[in-house]
């Protein structure tokens, strides 16, 4: 019989009078069940436990203090018929938690401490026995030498003595050491009960929760109780290892999840899921005001400056491919009778507003902060390879991947690890991505695709009969070599400069390669260039400024 938290109601509630105060019961829990969001973490805890018939308040201590009070629900089910009627949560300071604790710590060290003075004692009873024989035989040898004339010694009695003499220190030096050898073993005891001692003190200044649910029995029996409550201090980051195959055309993009737990609660062997959720971003449903123009007075239009040289980084090439000889052909096909270690997947569950991804096997992550990194799942995507080169920016041709989700779920933003085939390139930022959508990634500069962008025309002239313009005039040439041995597809950018000013005209002129505007940025110029092998393109751009004379224009080459 499972009893849902909504099982709280007033009705159920006054069809059972109260005869007797509740009876507290204590009960042991523990993390049963983890989903971690990327800002909070929902922590599900098991209690099994017997409970008396009648009214019971069950208690679950030890819960962390961060935990949100008005998050924590309770289900159950069990063979007492039991009713469920209020849940608690209350402050526990650490000196109230920790007394018992405490006190049985600190009568452990005095119970060792007196078992270690008791051998102390033993160990003087053995030395005192020691030196009363040496004490007894020197006194007997030199009293029987001095009446040696009156009465002689026997052989026997020397051996007597001797032998007594010799059992006594041998009994009396064997106790010494066997008390040593306890009081040794008795130290490291006491100094671990003393090192528990010191921990369980430190507890006093620590705070933590406990739940109190109230249940009431119908007869005795056994319940199973899972509480569930969620803390802040748990987060989960999306990391991403994305591994370019280009003879397959395929992107190979591994997601790893790492998990970090701040909430001073060990999770030790968990079922562990991550979620694309976020509880704590906010429902406020965003309200669009009106926005209102006025007239002002018009400022003159700076024309943006041009992005220098040096806006894009470039990436070091990547390693050129190296021969294989006989000896590496020789460990390859050892290697190829061994079987790899294939990685563990996790199951992934799509619901309306996020993907859940449970982790394939139990797993442990300590309360105090270390990141636990888990593998999750791999996909592998048809790629659509390519080049894209702005020379104005780079005169390096960027090797790019356009990918799109075909998983059914979306992928989460977060930081990649960059492969080509087995060479790190890097890392680089991947975008969320919806089902369906589209991601392009990047994956370095390519030095077998050159790129030369050179200036053939920069002229200023007027025009004009009455009124004198200003005309300048411009050319470009842009040459894309691919020294591969095989075709490649590059996307080439370039730009003429766009007005916002009417009284600013830009022109393209005749002579200017074809190409595609794009909308979003105006201006820029976009060739999709097919390259044979060893194959040579060109492209030229070719436009002209003009405006008033007296008109200050910036922006301009």
């Amino acid at each position: 019989m499972r009893i849902p938290a909504a099982a709280l109601a007033l009705a159920v509630s006054a069809a059972l009078p109260r005869l007797a105060p509740a009876a507290d019961v204590p009960a042991s829990s523990r993390v049963d069940a983890v989903t971690v969001s990327l800002r909070s973490a929902r922590v599900t805890r098991v209690a099994r436990l017997e409970v008396p018939a009648g009214d019971v308040r069950v208690l679950l201590a030890g819960l962390p203090d961060g935990l949100l009070d008005d998050t924590v629900r309770v289900e159950g089910k069990g063979t007492a018929q039991a009713r469920l009627f209020g849940v608690s949560v209350e402050r526990v300071t650490g000196a109230e938690a920790a007394a018992a604790e405490v006190r049985a710590a600190e009568e452990r060290v005095e119970r060792l401490q007196d078992e270690d003075r008791a051998l102390e004692d033993g160990g003087r009873v053995a030395e005192a026995r020691r030196r009363f024989v040496e004490s007894l035989r020197s006194t007997y040898a030199d009293e029987r030498a001095r009446n040696l004339a009156v009465r002689g010694v026997s052989s026997r009695e020397w051996a007597d003595l001797s032998r007594f003499v010799a059992s006594e220190l041998a009994a009396a030096g064997g106790e010494g050491r066997r008390v040593e050898a306890a009081r040794r073993s008795l130290a490291r005891k006491l100094e671990a009960a003393r090192a528990d001692l010191g921990r369980l003190s430190a507890k006093r200044t620590q705070t933590t929760k406990a739940v109190a649910v109230e249940l009431h029995a119908e007869r005795p029996g056994a319940v199973e109780l899972a509480l569930s409550y969620t803390v802040p201090q748990a987060w989960w980051s999306p990391a991403w290892d994305a591994r370019l195959q280009p003879d397959a055309s395929k992107v190979e993009l591994a997601l790893i999840g790492s998990v970090v737990n701040r909430s001073g609660e060990d999770w030790s062997g968990v079922r562990l899921a991550v979620s694309t959720a976020e509880p704590r971003r906010g429902l406020l449903v965003p309200k669009l005001e009106p926005h209102y123009l006025t007239r002002r007075r018009p400022e003159p239009v700076r024309a943006p400056a041009p992005a220098t040289a040096g806006a894009l980084g470039r990436k070091a090439a990547p390693a050129q491919a190296r021969a294989r000889d006989a000896v590496a052909a020789a460990e390859e096909e050892t290697e190829a009778k061994l079987e790899s270690i294939e990685e563990g997947r996790a199951a992934v569950e799509e619901g309306l507003l996020a993907a859940t991804f449970v982790a394939p096997r139990r797993e442990t992550v300590d309360g105090s902060g270390q990141a636990r990194r888990i593998p999750l799942t791999r996909f592998s995507l048809a790629a659509q390879v390519g080049r894209i080169a702005a020379p104005r920016l780079d005169r390096a041709a960027w090797l790019t991947a356009k990918v799109v989700n075909e998983t059914g779920v979306p992928l989460p933003p977060g930081s990649a690890g960059v492969w080509v085939g087995d060479e790190f390139m890097g890392r680089a930022p991947l975008a969320a991505t919806p089902p369906g959508g589209e991601l392009t990634l990047s994956f370095g500069a390519d030095p077998r695709v050159e790129v030369e962008r050179r200036v053939l025309e920069r002229r200023h002239e007027t025009a004009g009969l009455v009124s004198k313009d200003e005309v300048w005039r411009y050319a470009a040439r842009i040459t894309v070599k691919n020294r591969w041995s095989q075709k490649v597809a590059v996307k080439l950018l370039d730009l003429v400069p766009a007005s916002r000013d009417e009284a600013i005209e830009v022109k393209v002129l005749e002579g200017t390669t074809p190409a595609a505007e794009d909308r979003d940025r105006p201006g820029v110029r976009v060739h999709e260039l097919e390259l044979g092998p060893r194959q040579e393109r060109t492209v030229e751009i070719r436009w002209q400024v003009r405006f008033p004379r007296g008109v200050e224009v910036s922006g301009l080459e």
